[in-house]
């Protein structure tokens, strides 16, 4: 590789959005480098790692932190995210090739129409400045690309479809299909969630045939992940360079980027130009380069002028709870999300307070039934059956 490597387009972070761009570029002929910080680590290896961590509820544990471009990690904590604010944001993502979407559960819902007009609609936030209709057929295209699988028309999910999923919705396991009749008969909606996993063979990848491995990963790459687009997009003729820490944006003084700068594990440094720069490192890596990026001109980071490049953090919060249901529906055959009920998605109460989707997850509960058995003291011929009892009806 030249000492100062030049492409049409440089990419910075190859997980979904990263990869997906890169791919596009050099579809369309354009040269395209793609940097990524981590290293490039092939499935197997990320299976025999999970195979062998001792704390598997982690999801984070399969794909180490390298010590160059380290990431959140809680099992046991590396104090990575520096937490100041009085509510901890104990996130996680990845840092290697492909992105966080290796260990995703891989929902893929779109928005509703009203999502795009909260205040005109229910007279709070703001208005999108387009419709859902504008985005609709994005929506499609990256359904294609990512390969969803969902319900036919007949089930409403809210958001209008100019055309059906690409895959018809994988089946349900016992558990789901019984809680969804239950559900449905007492006044709740429960539908099949869409999911970027495949019901049938397509792009090049299987079927998903239930490992409930999903999170943290897929051991046959049934379920997409960001991966499948850095390697398309090598294919199409983009350079991918793996451990490549960007570490600084160059800009002249009208802000225009000329360059980037990256290190490699051992410390060398690298400058890469180009004519256009995409920034798809995450929503913290992100902003953390751009505030890095100083310079004379720019004392408060590249693009700040506003001062608010790593403010107004957003996500969407959640509440887990666990209950024991009066029969046995054995959790834990399939794919780890199948359905959700979503009575709560719309409607005039959102001038109040904001909607929620409620998901069943479809994980094993044994390790999690066992240890709180554990806890109360339960042992012997009592703890097995209880653990038996439980974890074939304890839902989440």
């Amino acid at each position: 590789m030249a000492n100062n490597p030049s492409a049409d387009v440089v990419v910075v972070g190859s997980g979904v959005a990263g990869s997906l761009v890169a791919h596009q570029l050099a579809l369309a002929g354009a040269s395209v480098i793609l940097l990524e910080a981590g290293p490039r680590i092939p499935r197997w290896q990320i299976v025999e790692n999970f195979r062998n961590s001792p704390a598997k509820a982690d999801f984070a544990t399969p794909y180490p932190s390298m010590p160059y471009a380290p990431h959140p990690e809680y099992a046991p904590e590396n104090g990575y995210l520096i937490q100041k604010g009085d509510y901890p944001y104990n996130s996680q993502y990845l840092r290697l090739v492909g992105g966080t979407t290796w260990h995703w559960a891989a929902a893929a819902w779109r928005l509703l129409p009203s999502d795009f007009k909260l205040k005109t609609t229910y007279g709070v936030g703001r208005d999108w400045p387009f419709p859902y209709d504008t985005l609709e057929p994005w929506y499609y295209a990256a359904e294609v690309e990512l390969g969803v699988s969902g319900p036919d028309t007949s089930i409403d999910l809210g958001s209008p479809r100019s055309k059906p999923y690409p895959m018809a919705q994988l089946p349900l396991s016992y558990m789901d299909a019984r809680f969804s009749d239950v559900l449905n008969a007492n006044g709740f909606k429960v539908v099949p969630e869409p999911v970027a996993r495949n019901s049938r063979p397509y792009d090049d990848r299987p079927t998903c045939c239930g490992n409930n491995n999903c999170m943290p990963i897929c051991p046959i790459a049934a379920m997409y992940n960001g991966v499948a687009h850095a390697q398309k997009a090598e294919k199409a003729g983009a350079k991918l360079i793996p451990e490549a820490v960007v570490y600084r944006i160059e800009a002249d003084d009208k802000g225009l980027i000329s360059a980037v700068h990256y290190k490699n594990p051992a410390g060398g440094t690298t400058r890469v130009t180009g004519k256009l720069f995409v920034l798809a490192a995450n929503g913290i890596e992100t902003p953390k380069l751009m505030l890095m990026s100083t310079s004379e001109k720019f004392a408060h980071g590249i693009g700040n002028s506003s001062d608010q490049v790593g403010r107004n953090l957003m996500d969407h919060p959640g509440t887990g709870v666990s209950f024991l249901a009066n029969e046995a529906l054995w959790p834990g055959r399939g794919p780890m999300e199948m359905t959700s009920v979503v009575n709560f998605r719309d409607g005039a109460f959102r001038s109040d307070y904001a909607s929620k989707k409620l998901h069943l997850s479809n994980g094993v509960p044994t390790m999690s039934v066992t240890a709180a058995l554990l806890d109360r003291g339960v042992t012997g011929a009592e703890l097995d059956r209880q653990i038996r009892d439980r974890a074939a009806r304890t839902l989440t």
